[in-house]
């Protein structure tokens, strides 16, 4: 059973919601998260994550869905308080019934290896210095759609336990493997410790031919540059392959989250993907 803990005041419970909201370096230390929406919520549970705690308000009456989601939740601690203070924590004009700290995985790289190791030809994902935490989340979203092992970083990038980046996966966050790396070299040592050698492919609008000019039905790591300076140096001497995007009218480039949904769709094509689960 949960530990009942009701909040009355923006007391030291409640500044930790608060804190792990808004705070990177708060979640990376705690490893926790904070998880607001219905669908998130949903996917979080149909996941396995494991909840730490859930904030609900005290003075309203929780739904059927609400109480159902407690149930499978089965948080350590929950905190009935007011929904004056339970609104203060959100982002949302509508705020939702539960609002939820949830532990980070600590077995990321395993299910990563776990995935290529199961797939015949595998395909990565890897986004470098990713400013926006939103285009983060849409690129996991497409690499979950389009049949990716997994989502990687690398450099300073956007935090992938951003609320910004979880709602935009649209609870693909929770179904596909992710990790930080602090380099390319740190990125290519563990490439080289996988059962298959990838072929390395970037984006650049300086490409050498056209994505759909390239074989992309081996296994595959595509990689998307930053949002203002594209690839680094080190990843475009990295890669085996610079492809560019056709671009037609005034448009001089794409958001790296539709760059990166373009090309996993063209890899999806190329290994006759249907579209059909």
């Amino acid at each position: 059973m949960p530990k009942v803990r009701p909040i009355q005041s923006r007391n030291d419970v409640f500044q930790r919601y608060e804190t792990l909201h808004r705070n990177r370096e708060k979640r990376t230390h705690q490893k926790l998260f904070f998880l607001e929406g219905v669908h998130p919520v949903e996917q979080a549970v149909l996941a396995g994550e494991q909840f730490f705690s859930i904030a609900y308000a005290s003075d309203r009456r929780l739904s059927g869905w609400a109480e159902d989601m407690l149930k499978k939740a089965a948080p350590e601690e929950i905190h009935p308080m007011p929904a004056a203070l339970l609104s203060e924590l959100s982002d949302r004009e509508n705020p939702c019934e539960l609002i939820c700290l949830i532990h980070q995985r600590q077995d990321q790289l395993a299910r990563l290896r776990q995935r290529i190791a199961a797939t015949e030809r595998p395909l990565l994902v890897l986004c470098d210095r990713a400013n926006s935490p939103g285009n983060l989340g849409t690129v996991i979203r497409s690499a979950d759609a389009f049949g990716a092992c997994g989502v990687i970083s690398t450099g300073h990038s956007a935090d992938f336990y951003d609320t910004q980046c979880i709602r935009s996966s649209i609870g693909s966050l929770f179904h596909i493997p992710f990790a930080g790396f602090g380099s390319v070299q740190e990125v290519l040592d563990f490439l080289a410790t996988l059962p298959c050698k990838m072929q390395i492919v970037g984006t650049s609008a300086k490409g050498s031919c056209s994505i759909h000019e390239a074989d992309l039905t081996g296994p595959t790591l595509l990689i998307v540059g930053n949002e203002t300076f594209g690839m680094s140096k080190a990843w475009k001497e990295a890669c085996d392959l610079l492809l560019r995007i056709p671009i037609y009218g005034a448009a001089s480039s794409l958001n790296v989250g539709c760059a990166a949904t373009a090309c996993l769709y063209e890899i999806a094509r190329q290994r006759d993907f249907d579209g059909h689960r």
